[in-house]
């Protein structure tokens, strides 16, 4: 199982790191990824990855966290690291009201450019500015095409029609394993099989069985049995199916060959 977003960079995780890495090995997750958030963890984030054979990371400005300060020239050398596999978590947030969509909106294609320029994907975020978000793709895809996953996706299913015309994946988290969260599981049955990926967003998002703060990695377990009910797939179904759609999105083979096969291998 891969975990595809899971912020062990923040103190709630990070401070027992090898007990929650261990618990969520032992129930089976093989692969973490990172998304570095800020430039104040982007250097935790690699080191991390760099102690931990089964850890991957990315790099990128979330749009709360537009003025943390990027020291110079760390951006080019970080996104170059062999288990660098993204650029993310970026995007757009008018969730707040007076959320400030320009600025955001700035930010979002310069970062969207320099995953094209380094040819990585992007990872996104966005809440309540879907339509936004989708003018901007169009107007990168313009210049140039960036495969990119939507993040713990909350969009209803006729936004997300026009993204996965564009190729986009999506991610779901622990909201689809809530009996509540019917529009979530409408959303996730829409999405092609081969364009779904599994996350936690640890700490941040609950499940039906463990709240926020308190989500590990080890929580992506309990999503992918959420996953494998709503489709009729087995666990194993699920987690090969998922694995795979990870490999692909991240192009794991080019992005960080030697560290694949060591993974592939234990």
């Amino acid at each position: 199982m891969f975990d595809v977003h899971t912020h062990l960079t923040d103190e709630g995780i990070f401070r027992d790191l090898e007990g929650n890495l261990r618990r969520a090995r032992e129930a089976g997750v093989r692969r973490f990824l990172i998304p570095a958030y800020s430039p104040l963890f982007w250097e935790r984030a690699r080191d991390i990855a760099e102690k931990n054979r089964d850890v991957y990371f990315a790099i990128g400005v979330h749009p709360l966290f537009l003025d943390d300060k990027e020291p110079l020239g760390l951006r080019e050398a970080l996104v170059k690291h062999p288990k660098c596999l993204a650029v993310g978590e970026v995007g757009l947030d008018a969730f707040l009201p007076g959320s400030d969509l320009a600025r955001q909106s700035a930010w979002f294609e310069r970062e969207a450019a320099f995953a094209a320029e380094y040819d990585k994907p992007l990872v996104i975020h966005c809440r309540k500015a879907y339509f936004e978000l989708l003018e901007l793709l169009k107007r990168q895809f313009q210049a140039k095409p960036v495969s990119f996953l939507l993040h713990s996706c909350s969009c209803s299913k006729e936004q997300l029609g026009p993204f996965l015309e564009m190729g986009a994946y999506v991610s779901f988290s622990g909201t689809i394993t809530r009996s509540n969260a019917r529009k979530a599981k409408e959303l996730a049955l829409s999405v092609p099989n081969e364009r779904v990926l599994l996350e936690t967003d640890s700490p941040y998002i609950g499940t039906d069985k463990v709240r926020p703060p308190l989500v590990r990695p080890l929580q992506v377990m309990e999503v992918a049995e959420a996953y494998a009910e709503l489709t009729g797939l087995s666990l194993e179904e699920t987690e090969k199916l998922t694995e795979a759609n990870s490999e692909r999105f991240f192009n794991f083979e080019k992005a960080a060959p030697a560290f694949f096969e060591t993974d592939r291998r234990s």
